[in-house]
């Protein structure tokens, strides 16, 4: 009994072994790991050719993308070369250069290789266009340019707009310069702010009375706003870098913008601006006006009909002109001219006094004559239709002479039709010594000076080779409301601005002109009041010194006195100094506005076209 127990046990145990053992364990453990990292290999291997394959096609994609591209900058610099060696363009001739860059098919260059091809497929002159942005107003030219890049067979196609804007830049401003702005005191500017080199700004403005300069008064920084609180834009301040805007306190050292603690509440206190408000523009990219060539332009513009000019004559005459002011001979050319109509500035005819023999009816009717004579003597620059020519000074004093006026399609306004010019080889004197105001409508070339007293409204663009001089004057627009004109007085020497309003402290009359000088300026809101719809620019350095409220001479004034200055009293007298923008000077006086030494060129974003498109 107990032997067969223990037998039962023993087979037990060999079974038991049998069952526990884990031999052969370790092959199957090795044969699934083989078969998971053989999958997983696989999932890798076949993930790593998609990528690669996927990362090639990108790379395809990306650089046919680059290559089109590539297209649009050489489309654009092809554009840039063809109008470069244009140094002086005349606005209004731009349309037919344009239209002559239309291209297709040029070929890009590229260094990838086989398998790549890259093409301009279209420069298109697409139109031109008056457009207002930011409350100004300006005509741009469009050219639509559409490049290809094929690269081992994925194309891309982009497209692009480039602006052409063939304005001068200054006419886009309130008030600016190509050098300085100096603004010391109160000027409030509504409108864009231009500075080509520095903006320096203080809260003290600087006065001559009486014969003693260096006088001061302490008063509050400037402030630069919209034209209105409706504009979309404006209020820009533009300069070459945040650091170009400098301050002073008091008498204290200017010191930068970027040197302040807190560069936007500085900005603020100063300018009465936010810092995105501020604007950097190179100089570089400021389209500068050519006075000289833009007086030559219109010279041309007014002989061509009248000697019936083709292209290469016009270009011969313009050089002709050129040499003439460059040496000195402009005005014995002009003089010696015998094929414009001449417009006489000689005396008045003279009242015929009664013979002894002479009876009363032929008295009478030499009376009829003179009255005759006299009549058109006084409308002798009245209802000008054609280019004219005066050799020697004008004076249009509203007596002898009634003003000057052109009709419509003498001064550009008719579709079709082409400025004329009444050319002034001489001064200009605007002398309205009346209470009503006398009018002056007309595209204006004087070679000598201009010299503006009392009040004159104008429709009107005046290139003056000389200087000119705005004394004691009230100069309004001619029209009504929105439609209301202006001057455009653009000045080869200086142009001062004097004795606006001289000590009065009620709301004075708005100038609505716009100025610009080839040289510098200092202009004043302190004993006088200047407030002006339109703009004023300088080459040259461009200083304003301004108070606000009432300025009043001490009486009696004593040798070294300054002036009494109050707060303002009321809202309508706040500033002495204003200037308000006014961009409709494009509408108004766009035929006869000046050439340009380049043009600006800009282009829009990037547009993908679809394949098939």
């Amino acid at each position: 009994m107990r032997k067969n127990q223990a037998e039962v046990r023993k087979t037990r145990s060999r079974r038991d072994r049998r069952l526990c053992s884990e031999e052969g364990s370790a092959l199957v453990l090795v044969m699934f790991i083989v078969l998971l990292l053989t999958i997983l290999g696989m999932g890798v291997l076949s993930a790593a050719m998609n990528g690669a394959i996927r990362t090639e096609t990108r790379e395809n994609d990306v650089q046919s993308l680059h290559l089109a591209e590539k297209g649009l900058d050489e489309a654009t610099a092809y554009i840039q070369a063809q109008l470069a060696p244009l140094e002086d363009l005349n606005p209004d001739e731009l349309q037919d250069i344009l239209s002559t860059l239309d291209k297709k098919g040029l070929h890009v260059s590229t260094e990838l290789g086989a398998g790549s091809s890259g093409t301009i497929e279209d420069i298109q002159y697409s139109g031109k266009q008056t457009v207002t942005d930011t409350n100004q107003q300006t005509r741009q030219y469009y050219i639509d340019v559409k490049a290809s890049a094929m690269v081992n067979g994925v194309k891309r196609t982009l497209q692009q707009r480039i602006t052409i804007d063939s304005y001068p830049d200054f006419l886009k401003y309130a008030f600016g310069s190509e050098h300085d702005v100096i603004l010391n005191g109160a000027p409030l500017l509504k409108g864009n702010v231009y500075a080509g080199n520095e903006l320096i700004v203080s809260d003290m403005a600087h006065y001559t009375y009486h014969g003693t300069s260096g006088l001061s008064e302490p008063t509050i920084y400037p402030k630069v706003t919209k034209q209105d609180e409706a504009a979309a834009g404006g209020g820009e301040v533009h300069v070459q870098s945040l650091s170009r805007i400098r301050y002073k306190e008091g008498v204290n050292d200017p010191v930068s913008l970027t040197d302040s603690k807190d560069m936007k509440d500085t900005a603020n206190r100063i300018l009465g601006i936010d810092p995105d408000q501020i604007k950097i523009r190179e100089q570089k990219k400021f389209v500068q006006i050519n006075v000289e060539e833009s007086v030559v332009d219109k010279l041309v513009e007014a002989y061509s009909p009248v000697l019936g000019l083709e292209k290469s004559g016009e270009k011969s005459l313009a050089a002709e002109l050129s040499a003439a002011y460059k040496n000195g001979s402009l005005n014995g050319w002009l003089n010696a001219d015998s094929h414009l109509r001449e417009l006489t500035a000689g005396p008045p005819p003279q009242k015929p006094k009664q013979g002894e023999t002479e009876s009363d009816d032929d008295y009478r009717k030499t009376i009829d004559r003179y009255n005759a004579e006299l009549a058109a003597y006084k409308n002798t620059f009245m209802n000008i239709s054609q280019s004219g020519l005066v050799k020697g000074n004008v004076t249009i004093d509203g007596v002898d002479y009634a003003g000057i006026g052109f009709t419509d399609s003498a001064k550009g306004t008719v579709a079709g039709t082409t400025p004329k010019w009444l050319i002034i080889n001489g001064d200009l004197n605007i002398r309205n010594a009346k209470s009503s105001f006398i009018s002056v409508r007309g595209n204006l070339l004087v070679t000598g000076n201009v010299n503006i007293e009392g009040k004159v409204a104008f429709d009107s663009t005046v290139f003056v080779l000389g200087r000119t001089t705005v004394q004691d004057a009230v100069i309004d627009g001619i029209g009504t409301g929105t439609g209301k004109k202006e001057l455009v007085l653009i000045s080869k020497g200086p142009v001062l601005v004097n004795r606006i309003d001289s000590f009065t402290n009620v709301e004075p009359s708005e100038m609505n002109a716009f100025f610009y000088t080839d040289d510098t300026a200092d202009l004043y809101g302190v004993g006088s009041i200047f407030w002006l719809r339109g703009g004023f620019f300088a080459k040259g350095n461009l200083t304003v010194n301004a108070v606000r409220g009432s300025a009043q001479e001490p009486v009696p004034a004593p040798q070294g006195a300054s002036l009494i200055f109050t707060e303002p009293q009321s809202a309508s007298l706040r500033e002495r100094f204003r200037v308000i923008y006014n961009h409709e000077i494009y509408t108004h006086q766009q035929s006869s506005l000046p050439r340009v030494r380049k043009v600006n060129i800009s282009v829009g974003p990037l547009h993908l076209v679809p394949s098939g498109e």
